[in-house]
C-alpha cells in the first residue's frame, strides 16, 4: 500500500499529538524540573507544526501555514536540544536565544519567496537549522550528566539520524531542487514524515525514563555510609553525594547555588623545607578557618590534597564572593597566628549556578580552574568562574608570599 503524502501528514499529527500530549500531560501532573517543562515544549512546539502542515494541505490559506509550520519545526529540534542541556545543568539563555532566532528566520524565509508560496518555500532554512539543532543534541546527550546513562544514547542516536537526514534533505534541494524526482521519492513530506514518527516516539519514551532516573544521575545514590573527618569535615566520597542531593533540590526550585574551592599552594615545599608537620600543621589551620567561618548549612570536605570545598547557598552573587574574601583574610589571619613558618599563597575560587549551570562536576571543574587562576595570580585571591572581572584580596601583613 502506497500512502499519499496528505495521509502521511495525517498519520504523522496523530502520532506526534497522541505521543507528545502524553508527556506533556505527565509533565504536568509531576510538575517536572526544567529539562522535563522545556521538552514538554518541544512536543507542544511539534503538534503545531503538524497541525500548521496539515492546514496547508487541506485548505488554500496561503504562505502563513507553510511559514508557521517551518518556525515551529525548528523550534522543536531546538527545543529539544535546549531540554538536553538543561537537564545536564548548563545555561539555557544564550541557547534559547538561538533558537528563537532560527525560527524567525525560518519563518521570514517563507516570506521573502514573494506571492508565490509553493509547499517548500523557505525549505532550506529550515533544512539547515534542524540539522544544526539535532546536531547539537547528539553533542549534548554524550556529555554532562546524560552520558552517566545509556538511556541518553537512544535520544543522541535519534537526533543524530535527524541530524543527517536533515543534511541530506539541504543538499539535495540546493543541488537537485524541490522538484526533482530523487528529492520527491527520498527525502520528501511521505519520507520525512516517517522519520518524524521514528523521532517523537523514541524521544518520548527516552525524555520520560531519563527523568525517572533523574535522582540518581544528580548524585543522590542511596548510601548509609557517609566519610567524615574526625574534625566534621567531609572527605570527597561524601562531599560529592551531599552536594549532588543539594544541587538537584536548587535546580528543581531554580535557586542560587555556589561551591567555593579553596587551594593552598606550596604546601610540598613547605614539606620538603619545614618537614611534613608542619606542611600538615598548615593544612589543619586553614581548615580550622574555614569550619568557623562557612555557614552553619554549608557542607565542607576535603581531599587527600587538603584542598577545601565548600558549597553553600549565597543570597547573591556578590554574597559568594564577600565569603570568600572573607575567609582567605581569616585563614592568613590564622595562620600569621598559628606560628607557621611561611604564610603559604591561598587561592579561592567560586563557581556560581547562574553562571556554570547544575551539573555538579561542571561545578566543582569550573571551582577548581578558578582557584588555580587566583593561586597564579600575582594580585587576585578570588576568582569567579565565568565573569571577566576578578576580585582582588590584599594579603594581611604583606605575607603572602606569593612573587
Amino acid at each position: 500500500m502506497i500512502l499519499d503524502p496528505d495521509t502521511v501528514k495525517l498519520i504523522t499529527a496523530l502520532v506526534v499529538h497522541v505521543a507528545g500530549g502524553v508527556f506533556v500531560l505527565e509533565t504536568m501532573l509531576r510538575k517536572d524540573d526544567r529539562a522535563g517543562r522545556v521538552w514538554a515544549l518541544g512536543f507542544i512546539s511539534g503538534m503545531i507544526a503538524t497541525e500548521a502542515y496539515l492546514l496547508d494541505a487541506v485548505t488554500d490559506a496561503g504562505w502563513w501555514p507553510i511559514a508557521v509550520g517551518n518556525a515551529a519545526w525548528v523550534a522543536t529540534l531546538g527545543l529539544l536540544w535546549i531540554g538536553c542541556r538543561v537537564f545536564n545543568g548548563r545555561q539555557a539563555r544564550g541557547s534559547a536565544v538561538l533558537v528563537a532566532a532560527a525560527a524567525v528566520l525560518a519563518c521570514a524565509a517563507v516570506l521573502l519567496e514573494g506571492p508565490e508560496v509553493g509547499r517548500w518555500s523557505g525549505a532550506w532554512v529550515m533544512f539547515a537549522a534542524n540539522a544544526a539543532f539535532a546536531g547539537l543534541g547528539t553533542i549534548e546527550s554524550l556529555r554532562g550528566t546524560m552520558s552517566r546513562t545509556r538511556t541518553a544514547l537512544g535520544l543522541g542516536g535519534v537526533l543524530a539520524l535527524a541530524c543527517v537526514f536533515q543534511l541530506i534533505r539541504l543538499v539535495s534541494a540546493l543541488t537537485l531542487g524541490t522538484d526533482h524526482e530523487l528529492f520527491r521519492e527520498w527525502v520528501s513530506s511521505g519520507v520525512a514524515g516517517v522519520a518524524t514518527i521514528c523521532l517523537v516516539i523514541i524521544a518520548v519514551v527516552t525524555a520520560s525514563v531519563l527523568r525517572a532516573e533523574q535522582v540518581r544521575l544528580r548524585g543522590t545514590e542511596d548510601s548509609s555510609l557517609m566519610a567524615i573527618a574526625p574534625d566534621g569535615v567531609l572527605l570527597v566520597p561524601s562531599f560529592v553525594r551531599v552536594l549532588g542531593g543539594r544541587l538537584m533540590r536548587a535546580n528543581r526550585r531554580a535557586e542560587l547555588f555556589a561551591v567555593l574551592v579553596i587551594s593552598i599552594g606550596s604546601l610540598t615545599r613547605i614539606a620538603t623545607a619545614f618537614g611534613a608537620d608542619e606542611a600538615e600543621h598548615v593544612r589543619q589551620a586553614a581548615r580550622a578557618a574555614a569550619r568557623r567561618l562557612s555557614p552553619t548549612t554549608a557542607a565542607l570536605g576535603t581531599d587527600d590534597h587538603g584542598t577545601l570545598m565548600l558549597a553553600f547557598q549565597p543570597t547573591s552573587p556578590a554574597d559568594a564572593r564577600q565569603l570568600a574574601t572573607r575567609m582567605h583574610r581569616a585563614m592568613l589571619d590564622q595562620l600569621a597566628t598559628a606560628g607557621v613558618p611561611v604564610v603559604p599563597p591561598i587561592g579561592m575560587g567560586v563557581s556560581l549556578t547562574s553562571i556554570s549551570g547544575y551539573d555538579r562536576d561542571a561545578l566543582l571543574d569550573a571551582a577548581r580552574a578558578a582557584a588555580n587562576r587566583a593561586i597564579a595570580s600575582d594580585d587576585v585571591t578570588v576568582v569567579v568562574a565565568g565573569e571577566d572581572d576578578e576580585t582582588e584580596g590584599p594579603a594581611v601583613g604583606g605575607q603572602d608570599v606569593r612573587r
